[in-house]
């Protein structure tokens, strides 16, 4: 099931990937990949094997509540967007196309959990199948329109390790609280106050600024800058995961304090993540679980610290300006290991009523290096509602509504206006505009907790910050969601 895509396109995205993050993973890098993969998770199954039949904890378990040394889930979700034709006066090679189309992406992920014979111990490995294109090849909206999108698709489906990680938790005090099996956690008794650390191969934005009402775009919102803070470039591949360590500390049930060291990318939207610590995304999160009119919210501050070799807009356009080089050439002379970016930002979770709850996120960006990693965001604020289907007497539906606006920072506007690019917009000149959007989705299930289908509408004014193409575009879709 799909829509037909280009050679041209094909040729375009793989350049954007290729170029940027090395060769894709190839038979015989997936054969000695797997075979590594296949002996380690056999020496873990031993392991656990090999461990006495209680479960290994701190508490014992009692009744149904019973947990687990090994766990497995899976998904899968199918993504189809189309648009009808806007108006265009222009377009660049990172825009989006003004005669309209339809694109689909794919992804199966698989989630394997073993605990490890220590306590506090879990091994996590999620291989992962992706195939598709976002709409013209995920470029030419800031917010981009579909959260499953990498920015390499591809036509033929191609399989990946998308998380690969250790979690180890060390107690601070002897009461535990039950935690739930669920994806990438295995469930059993952990402690109330504690410190986690996880290391390996993961995504930022499992960890770090994650959110009831907009934080899943395969079962919740699907546009970048409403189920991420914008304006944080987050640390991640041309597939979106990212290695290093991150480390939450749980004093108490209300609070958690949570700082990462995430490698980014050595080229824009690459795919090597190379480990030097002048190529470091430093983040630190603050949650304080509140109870706002006698109803559970969250708010999480944030702000973040990069250094990496993000090219500088002043540089650039000061290079430019002699009339040798591009913007774009330019812009690459500038990328040295060390170069920095700084943010903060905010994200707010309340329950409103029963079944309805609402999130705020805001986030800002100093938008004086390029964006390497996520989307070309320097300011952002969103905010949406959540409804569950009881409150229609619909159990297992869900419904939401949010709107956006994003925006650049002077030097970033001056460097696309001179006919610059980025990862994912630049058309070539800019009338510039406030990028604004909505977004609403419905999703009811077909199979009760286990096959999902949503419709989605989304509307962009503005898209790549320019009034010339000021559309509207208007954007359908539909989801298909199956879990296991």
């Amino acid at each position: 099931m799909g829509f037909a895509v280009g050679a041209a396109e094909l040729d375009a995205s793989r350049a954007r990937g290729e170029k940027a993050a090395g060769r894709w993973i190839g038979r015989k890098e997936i054969g000695r990949w797997s075979r590594q993969v296949l002996a380690g998770a056999a020496a873990v199954l031993l392991l656990v094997q090999a461990m006495p039949a209680k479960a290994q904890g701190w508490s014992t378990p009692t009744g149904e509540q019973v947990p687990e040394n090994i766990r497995f889930n899976a998904q899968l979700t199918e993504f189809i967007q189309g648009y009808p034709s806007f108006r265009a006066p222009y377009s660049g090679d990172m825009s989006l196309p003004a005669g309209g189309m339809g694109r689909q992406t794919t992804s199966i992920t698989g989630y394997l959990g073993v605990r490890l014979p220590w306590s506090g111990g879990e091994f996590y490995f999620n291989p992962e199948f992706f195939q598709g294109f976002g709409l013209a090849g995920t470029v030419g909206i800031a917010g981009f329109t579909n959260g499953d999108a990498q920015k390499a698709g591809n036509r033929v489906g191609v399989l990946s390790v998308a998380r690969l990680f250790v979690r180890q938790t060390f107690a601070l005090g002897p009461e535990t609280e039950w935690r739930p099996g669920d994806f990438n956690q295995l469930a059993g008794f952990v402690p109330t106050r504690r410190v986690v650390v996880t290391a390996g191969k993961f995504a930022a934005l499992d960890i770090f600024q994650a959110s009831t009402y907009a934080g899943d775009p395969r079962r919740q919102f699907w546009n970048w800058s409403i189920w991420a803070p914008g304006a944080w470039d987050v640390a991640a591949d041309v597939r979106g995961y990212t290695q290093g360590v991150a480390v939450e500390v749980i004093p108490d049930p209300a609070w958690a304090i949570r700082y990462g060291a995430l490698l980014l990318p050595s080229q824009p939207n690459g795919g090597e993540l190379p480990f030097r610590m002048n190529n470091l995304n430093h983040i630190l999160e603050v949650a304080y679980q509140q109870r706002w009119f006698g109803r559970p919210g969250v708010i999480k501050p944030f702000a973040f610290y990069s250094v990496g070799a993000m090219g500088n807009f002043s540089q650039a356009l000061a290079i430019s300006g002699a009339g040798v080089l591009t913007p774009d050439e330019a812009i690459a002379t500038t990328r040295r290991f060390g170069n920095q970016k700084w943010g903060f930002g905010v994200l707010v979770d309340q329950e409103l009523a029963d079944n309805v709850g609402a999130f705020l996120r805001g986030s800002w960006s100093d938008g004086k290096t390029e964006t390497f990693a996520f989307t070309q965001i320097d300011r952002s604020v969103s905010f949406g509602l959540s409804f569950k289907g009881e409150l229609w007497d619909r159990p297992g539906h869900s419904a939401g509504i949010a709107v956006a606006q994003n925006d650049l920072s002077s030097f970033h506007k001056q460097f696309l206006a001179s006919g610059g690019t980025g990862i994912i917009i630049g058309d070539g000149r800019l009338r510039y505009g406030s990028e604004r959007l909505m977004e609403a989705y419905y999703e009811l299930p077909i199979i009760r907790e286990n096959l999902f289908v949503a419709a989605n509408y989304q509307l962009v004014h503005n898209p790549a910050y320019n009034r010339d193409r000021a559309g509207p575009v208007h954007i359908f879709g539909m989801r298909l969601h199956a879990r296991y």
